[in-house]
């Protein structure tokens, strides 16, 4: 038995999105087709009898149920875990792991984390390394943009910026339009950008593919 569902067999039939069905029973006497990966991944606990009783006791047990933390832990675990989670090939297929305490603990993660500031999501600091202790942080978008595991780095001018949106930023324009300058699009702002007062100098723009350590 795996939480309140007992296998009784495979099925030939799939998910929509090309999952293996299985029979299960569950605690309720209820025979019932689910997705086999879900069950396995501790996703689907029932046949869905127990879905508000597990809610009402979650929250009981911290008062976090409906927290943005709690919201992150949640999405964490889906993109990692859950094979039938359209993240999952980014993160979860791409062997990006989570610590064993913060799988079944929210608390443990929250202990480690902290509360969640305003407009800020859940960061790896190290793209290489997985959700775990000293590895994870809330930050911006725009400080999660410049850590991402492929970005850009650009030259305008002869300004180097390790970011398109840094480099947008210090221009005032939109990403898209410092990738249109890198594609040869002409255009008397980027002639502006000032350094210490100086004016940059002409050298034109490019861009070319970083990689997080």
């Amino acid at each position: 038995m795996i939480d309140g569902l007992t296998f009784i067999r495979s099925l030939p039939e799939r998910t929509g999105d090309g999952h293996r069905l299985a029979l299960y029973r569950c605690v309720c006497g209820t025979e019932k087709a689910i997705s086999a990966s879900r069950v396995r991944n501790s996703y689907t606990k029932s046949c869905g009898c127990l879905g508000p009783a597990l809610s009402a006791a979650l929250n009981r047990t911290h008062g976090a149920r409906y927290t943005p933390e709690y919201s992150s832990w949640q999405a964490m675990k889906a993109r990692c875990l859950d094979s039938g989670n359209k993240d999952y090939p980014r993160w979860g297929g791409r062997g990006v792991t989570i610590c064993g305490d913060w799988i079944d603990s929210f608390e443990a993660f929250f202990a480690h984390i902290g509360p969640r500031p305003p407009h800020t999501t859940l960061d790896r600091i190290d793209n290489l390394r997985g959700y775990e202790p000293g590895n994870v942080r809330w930050a911006t978008g725009t400080v999660q943009q410049c850590n991402r595991r492929t970005s850009w780095t650009v030259d305008i001018e002869g300004n180097i910026y390790p970011s398109l949106a840094a480099a947008a930023a210090a221009h005032g324009v939109t990403d898209t339009t410092i990738i249109r300058w890198c594609d040869g699009y002409q255009d008397p702002r980027r002639a502006h950008q000032t350094d210490g007062g100086r004016k940059a100098a002409r050298g034109g723009c490019r861009r070319w593919r970083t990689y997080a350590r």
